[in-house]
C-alpha cells in the first residue's frame, strides 16, 4: 500500500578463475574423476610456486562450498546456483589451491567432504551464518528505502497542486511510499537525502540534473475585506501606503541575483523595508495572514487564487522558472525514476494553471 509522510521541513565479486582446471564429479580428469588420481601437491618441476594465503581468498568461494557440501552434487549445486558444472568446479578447484588441501572426494551419489573439508564446514558455518543473515536485513534495508521516494516542494506547491496528485500517483503503482518535505527554502539533496525537489526560481545546487518544466507567476492579492477597509493600490507607488504581509528575505533563496531585477519584486521589497511590515514564518502563514485582511501579500498566483484571495494590480507579476530537479544517484531506484516521468508529465499538462489562467484554474479544480 502507498504510505504518504510530510514534514514540514550483495553485489560479491567474483573471484579469478584459475587455468588448468577440470570439471564436475563426472568428468574425466576433474577433481571427483576416477579416472586419474588428483593431484594435489605441487608440480615436481624443481621451482618453488607461490601459495595464496587464505586470506586472500574470495568469499564467493565459501558459499559455492557450502553449497556443493550441503548438497553432496556438483552437478545439482550447480543447477541450484544458475551456473555452469565446469565453471563451479573451476571455483571449488581455486578454493582448494587456496587452502592447500582437498575438500572433496568422490563417491557413487556425487561428492562427500574430506577431513579437511569438514574442518572447514565446522569452522564457517557461524560465519557464513552471520553473512547471510547481514545480507537479508541489507537486502530489507535497501529494499525499504528503494520504495521511499522522498520529494521537496513549497508549502503552497504542495497542498494545491502535489496532494491532488497522490491518488493519481498511487493507481499507478500501489506499493510506491512518498515522503514530500513541504518548505520553502530550498532543499539541499546531498545533506537531506531526498529524491526528487519541484523547485521554484534558480535552480541552485550544482549537484542536481533535470529541465524546466514551466514557469510560475507570482502577484500581488489582498482579502475582500482589506479591500473594503482600505481600498486597493492604483499603482506600485502606492504600496508604501498600504499594510504589507512578509518581505523578500522570508523566501529564503527565491529572491536572487537572477530575479532581483524583476520590477515587482524589486518594488515590493522596497516598499516592505520603507515601512513596518507584518514578519512572518513559514511562508505559508502570508496565505492566513491575508485571508484575515491584514495587509497585501506578494504570493503565487495559482496557490492564492486557490485560497479565494483577490488579485490587485493584475497587470503587474512576477514569472519564476518552475524546476524539477534530482540527484543522478537516485536514477538507480525504479520507483524515483517512474515518479519523476509521472511529474513531469503533469507539470508540463498544467503549465497554463501555473501562469493563473482562469479556465484553467476550473479544469484543475474538476480534476482534482
Amino acid at each position: 500500500m502507498t504510505s504518504v509522510i510530510l514534514s514540514p521541513l550483495g553485489h560479491v565479486s567474483k573471484g579469478v578463475e584459475m587455468e588448468n582446471v577440470v570439471g564436475g564429479e563426472a568428468t574425466r580428469g576433474g577433481p571427483f574423476s576416477e579416472g586419474e588420481p588428483r593431484n594435489t601437491g605441487m608440480e615436481a618441476t624443481g621451482t618453488t610456486q607461490h601459495k595464496p594465503r587464505l586470506t586472500e581468498t574470495n568469499w564467493d568461494l565459501f558459499r559455492l562450498f557450502f553449497s556443493v557440501a550441503r548438497i553432496g552434487s556438483v552437478n545439482r549445486a550447480a543447477r541450484d546456483l544458475g551456473m555452469s558444472q565446469p565453471t563451479l568446479s573451476r571455483r571449488l578447484k581455486e578454493l582448494e589451491r587456496n587452502i592447500g588441501a582437498p575438500l572433496f572426494f568422490r563417491v557413487s551419489s556425487g561428492v562427500k567432504l574430506t577431513q579437511e573439508g569438514q574442518d572447514l564446514l565446522r569452522s564457517a558455518e557461524e560465519m557464513v551464518r552471520s553473512f547471510e543473515d547481514f545480507h537479508r536485513d541489507l537486502s530489507l534495508r535497501v529494499g525499504h528505502r528503494s520504495t521511499a521516494v522522498k520529494i521537496s516542494a513549497t508549502e503552497g506547491l504542495t497542498k494545491h497542486w502535489l496532494l491532488p496528485r497522490v491518488k493519481k500517483l498511487r493507481a499507478l503503482n500501489p506499493q510506491i511510499r512518498l515522503e514530500i518535505n513541504s518548505t520553502v527554502e530550498q532543499q539541499n539533496l546531498a545533506t537531506s537525502d531526498l529524491d526528487l525537489v519541484i523547485r521554484i526560481g534558480h535552480p541552485g545546487d550544482s549537484e542536481l540534473v533535470g529541465r524546466r518544466v514551466g514557469t510560475i507567476a507570482f502577484g500581488l492579492f489582498a482579502s475582500d475585506s482589506y479591500l473594503a477597509e482600505r481600498g486597493a493600490p492604483r499603482s506600485l507607488n502606492e504600496l508604501v501606503d498600504h499594510e504589507l504581509i512578509g518581505s523578500m528575505a522570508e523566501y529564503g533563496r527565491l529572491h536572487n541575483e537572477r530575479t532581483s531585477h524583476i520590477t515587482l519584486l524589486t518594488v515590493f521589497n522596497s516598499a516592505a523595508n520603507a515601512r513596518s511590515t507584518l514578519s512572518l514564518t513559514p511562508v505559508v502563514n502570508h496565505f492566513a495572514a491575508t485571508a484575515e485582511g491584514l495587509g497585501l501579500a506578494f504570493l503565487p498566483v495559482p496557490f492564492a487564487l486557490a485560497e479565494g484571495l483577490v488579485r490587485v494590480l493584475p497587470d503587474e507579476a512576477a514569472i519564476l522558472d518552475l524546476w524539477l530537479l534530482r540527484r543522478r544517484e537516485s536514477d538507480l531506484r525504479k520507483m524515483t525514476k517512474q515518479v519523476w516521468r509521472f511529474l513531469e508529465a503533469e507539470l508540463t499538462n498544467t503549465r497554463s494553471w501555473f501562469v493563473g489562467q482562469r479556465s484553467a484554474q476550473k479544469r484543475l479544480q474538476r480534476v482534482a
